[in-house]
Formats: C-alpha cells, structure tokens, sequence
C-alpha cells in the first residue's frame, strides 16, 4: 500500500513538473513521435506517466499515448528517458538544443539603427505632402543635398530595395532563428522579433544569437538541467 502511495505521489510530482517547466519538451514529443502539426501542439498538457508510456494531451483536447522503448524498470529512469526523448525529436525536426522565450529590445547602436529606418518609412509615407510650395517641401528643399526635388527622387527609389531587403531578412530569422529556437509563428514574442527585423534588420539577428549563447552557458553551468 506504502508502495503504491509513494509511486502515485512521483507520478504526480512528474506530471506537474513537466506541465509547468517543460511544455516545449511535450510540445516536440507529440509533433515527433504523434507527428501533429505545429498549431495542434500549442499547450500540450501532460495527464500521466506510467512504466511504459506518457500521456499527453494535444492543444484540441485529444490525448495521445506515447510509448517508452523500451518500458523503465522503475520512475527512477523517467528523467534520463524524457530528456533523450527529447533530444531525439529536436534532431528529428530540426531544432537547437535550447528554446528562447523572451524578446531582447533594441539598445545602444541597435536603436540608432530601429530609428533611422522609422524615420525613412515615414519619409516615404509622407511623400503625397512633399510637394511645390508645402512645408515639408521648403524644408528639404534648405537642407537635403540637391535640395527637395533630389529628396524626392532618393526616397522613392530606394524604397523598394529596402523593403525587399527587410523582407528578406524577416523570412531569413524565421527560418533560422525563430523555427529552430521554439518561437511559434504568429505568438507574441515572434511579432516582436519579426517586427524588430523588419526596422533594423541584422542587428536583430545579433541580439537574438546573444541570447542563445547566454541560453547555453546557462545550460552548461548547471549541467545541462536547466533548459
């Protein structure tokens, strides 16, 4: 009877830990081993563990069984076997081997950078104003080189260029940043990156690499348990 408590009490302490520090884990789990698309992996909840499988509630409330191969001997081994479960569906799908969750906001050069392309698109945007004989007009006209007709044609022309580039760069971070580091398209966080790499473009790629060695040394000084 004793038995039985103590295994109930560890099944429970499994569960809720895995539910609150490691929905990613349960989230790969189920797009490897289940393989459910992205949108269905969501907010994974983990229901039970038994000796030979977890349980795993998808995003759409249907529970997916997921087996141990082969099954633990005892709850003892449960850490060591989620984790290189893990491991084996991060390779699988192509994902780093730690997640970053957060956004790091422009500082620094980096926003010098985030105002200056600001500043452009609304130069661009208030062009329809720039005309003959306005404000806006006599003003560029005094300081811009060549004066505001030049203004005009520069900003008109490089327009293209740089929404291309910025584009660009945006699909380039969601490849290689955002996919592989756990950054769900469409979530809070990802908007905040996309948003930031369209006005400032490579300096968002530099930030979000610091965060990744800052991420891994974390894991390194505690011995790979604190992904």
């Amino acid at each position: 009877m004793a038995s039985a408590s103590v295994e109930a009490a560890t099944r429970t302490r499994i569960v809720n830990h895995m539910n609150k520090d490691h929905q990613r884990e349960l989230a790969n789990y189920l797009r490897h081993f289940c393989k459910l698309p992205e949108w269905r992996v969501a907010q994974p909840v983990m229901k039970d563990i038994s000796l030979d499988n977890l349980t795993i509630q998808s995003t759409d409330g249907a529970t997916h069984l997921i087996p141990f191969d082969p099954p633990m001997n005892s709850f003892s081994e449960a850490r060591n076997r989620v984790v290189e479960m893990d491991k084996t569906a991060r390779k699988a799908l192509g994902l780093a081997d730690v997640d970053i969750t957060v956004y790091a906001a422009p500082r620094g050069v980096d926003v010098l950078v985030f105002g200056a392309v600001v500043f452009y698109y609304v130069c661009f945007f208030t062009l329809p104003w720039a005309v003959e004989g306005s404000p806006i007009w006599a003003f560029w006209d005094a300081v811009f080189p060549g004066g505001a007709g030049v203004y005009r044609w520069v900003v008109k022309t490089i327009f293209v260029p740089v929404l291309g580039i910025h584009l660009t760069e945006m699909a380039i971070l969601h490849r290689t940043r955002m996919r592989p580091y756990g950054i769900v398209a469409g979530t809070g966080v990802w908007w905040k990156w996309m948003g930031s790499c369209f006005f400032e473009g490579y300096p968002s790629f530099r930030r979000f690499d610091r965060l990744v060695a800052e991420k891994r040394g974390l894991k390194e000084t505690k011995g790979g348990k604190g992904r």
